[in-house]
């Protein structure tokens, strides 16, 4: 438990060193989610679609006899196609998080790296501060 009357340098040095040992870790995470991708298909194999962790279409394949199914048909088979990706995405991304410990609302790669950021930097001036207190002390 900190105990802020009682802080030492050495509680200044562990601290740093487990923000250090954290930072790493969601280094790892989030390249990890960086190389997440959900697959899904549709008419019966013929439509192939690729989407990475936040669910952004990165790739889609499509076999030449896909072209003779109906406009309207093809529409809606590619369209389940894209969504049965993202949603396998999107659960990747889930287990990934979960895995570590880490609980979000939206799974969105930049979301998640915008909220690691301010946390960092939150974290970062708050050792400042103290470091900064400690000197002057």
């Amino acid at each position: 438990m900190f105990d802020p009357t009682n802080f030492e340098l050495e509680d200044l040095e562990r601290f740093s060193r487990d923000a250090e040992q954290e930072m790493r870790r969601l280094a790892g995470i989030e390249g990890e989610l960086r190389e997440i991708h959900g697959t899904g298909t549709g008419a019966d194999g013929l439509i192939s679609v690729t989407a990475n962790g936040s669910g952004q279409v990165e790739k889609i394949d499509l076999n030449p006899r896909v072209m003779r199914l109906d406009s309207h048909v093809l529409a809606a088979e590619l369209m389940k196609a894209i969504d049965a990706a993202r949603a396998d995405g999107e659960r990747k991304t889930n287990d990934l998080l979960s895995g570590a410990g880490i609980s979000v609302d939206t799974p969105n790669l930049d979301e998640l790296q915008e909220r690691m950021t301010v946390t960092y930097e939150a974290f970062a001036r708050s050792m400042d501060g103290l470091s900064r207190g400690l000197d002057r002390g």
